[in-house]
């Protein structure tokens, strides 16, 4: 999966301090406000310009020089808009969003020491600011923390559940730790909250992929493809997944109808294992019931329908399931199963 892009903000030396600075006038807030308006419109030229005419008249207000900094940003002079921003925290050193955007550049230019410094004082000023927390997660990313990086990420989506950077970022941090199945659900998410970003559907794909579960892979690198023509890794990605998919869906229709065909519990037992192997729950439940049909005392497909239902968090049925597995099996049998059940009949937790 390819690398995040992250974006960040910078630290100030710990002696800085705020300068004592006159009340700032009503005509250089009024050329701020007119400033933000015409940067949000994307006329720089036009921002500068009410910019300076309102540091004119308060040369020491922060907002005013933390602007003139995000106008240099866009037009990429990072050097400038860094000193805009060092400037902005000198006139006052709570000034949550010029860190931000230090951070921001410290982190384009590989400074996470400083990135990291800069984020956390934006977040110590304001711990809403969730700009901040994001490029600070990401930050721990490219330290190689993920814990780090997953707390942050879990406490802005507790905050706001619906925000698909944040989504995919938790997924991508899930996946450089091999935990692919937390990894397609957070990635997944991302798709739904936002379907036309064509690198959300790669990830969705690769994450897929390695829970062999190619059907649905081909279908995501398919909308890639949709939404990018000419997306060179999700063209790619496609074929392997397609080619991957016909194989599976050959080599477990052939199997489901040898066991099919044979329907006994045992055989019935191992379809339901590479239906699950798959990660085709559906069948998989499917097919245990059916094994059950054929013969109810079959402990081994009581158990596989106690762990789909413990991890649907369906208390009842799994309860259930598990007391059928410990009626029908014995503990010298399955040591394992019968421990796990065991435990959890006695905590009602799994």
């Amino acid at each position: 999966m390819r690398p995040l892009h992250a974006l960040c903000a910078i630290p100030l030396l710990t002696s800085l301090a705020c300068l004592s600075t006159p009340p700032v006038h009503e005509r250089a807030l009024l050329n701020n406000e007119l400033c933000v308006q015409q940067l949000a419109a994307h006329d720089l030229e036009k921002a500068e310009v009410y910019c300076d005419l309102g540091l004119e008249f308060s040369p020491t207000y922060a907002d005013l020089w933390v602007n003139k900094g995000l106008i240099r940003l866009n037009q990429g002079k990072m050097s400038e808009a860094k000193d805009f921003f060092i400037k902005a925290l000198r006139y006052n050193n709570e000034q949550a969003q010029a860190y931000q955007n230090l951070g921001y550049i410290y982190l384009q230019e590989g400074s996470y020491g400083k990135a990291h410094d800069n984020f956390q004082r934006a977040l110590k000023v304001n711990p809403d600011y969730t700009q901040a927390r994001y490029n600070l997660a990401l930050t721990y990313i490219k330290l190689d923390k993920p814990t780090e990086a997953i707390k942050e990420l879990r406490t802005i989506l507790a905050v706001d559940p619906n925000i698909a950077d944040v989504h995919h970022s938790l997924g991508t941090v899930f996946y450089g730790q091999g935990k692919f199945e937390e990894a397609a659900e957070e990635i997944g998410k991302a798709t739904q909250l936002s379907p036309d970003v064509p690198d959300y559907w790669h990830d969705y794909g690769a994450t897929l992929m390695e829970l062999s579960r190619f059907a649905e892979a081909k279908d995501a690198f398919a909308t890639c493809v949709t939404l990018d023509q000419k997306n060179p890794q999700c063209l790619n990605n496609l074929a392997i997944a397609q080619r991957k998919a016909a194989l599976t869906d050959s080599a477990l229709k052939e199997m489901k109808d040898t066991q099919s065909a044979e329907n006994t519990a045992p055989a019935l037992y191992t379809l339901a294992h590479e239906y699950s192997e798959k990660g085709l729950t559906a069948e998989e439940e499917k097919t245990y019931k059916k094994c059950l049909r054929v013969d109810g005392k079959y402990a081994p497909c009581h158990f596989g329908l106690f762990k789909i239902y413990a991890e649907a968090k369906k208390r009842d049925a799994a309860i259930i399931a598990c007391k059928n597995f410990i009626k029908f099996g014995t503990a010298e049998e399955f040591p394992t199963e019968t421990e796990t059940c065991e435990k959890f009949l006695a905590n009602d937790t799994y």
